[in-house]
């Protein structure tokens, strides 16, 4: 055990740790996706439906009601999307930052090293 290497098996532990967090973030940000993907497809169906209500001649306010429900819920789903949005947008500057920040240490650690 005398030949243990101090540096190289802090490098290695940093690299592991580094590799499960880039893992963490990719499924967290796969499961956003899926989010926006079913919201956006859920936006999509409400659209066809309120213009198969538009393309009737003859409306009743059964048909009107329900054409406002579904508007209604298209500006409902389109704010989900937007703060979905939002949110991968903040999950990609955090990530970015603490990447930057990481840079930042490793570059103090190898100069204390160095020294």
């Amino acid at each position: 055990m005398s030949d243990f290497d101090l540096p190289f098996a802090l490098s290695l532990s940093v690299s592991i740790v580094a590799v499960v967090i880039t893992y963490v973030d990719m499924r967290r940000r796969l499961k956003h996706e899926r989010e926006f993907s079913k919201s956006m497809a859920n936006l999509i169906n409400t659209l066809r439906e309120e213009l198969e209500l538009f393309r009737k001649q003859s409306m009743t306010t059964e048909d009107i009601e329900r054409q406002k429900l579904l508007a209604q819920q298209g500006k409902q789903q389109w704010n989900q999307i937007k703060d979905i949005g939002k949110l991968i947008g903040w999950v990609i500057k955090q990530t970015k930052n603490d990447e930057n920040e990481n840079n930042e240490e490793d570059e103090e650690e190898e100069d204390e090293i160095k020294n």
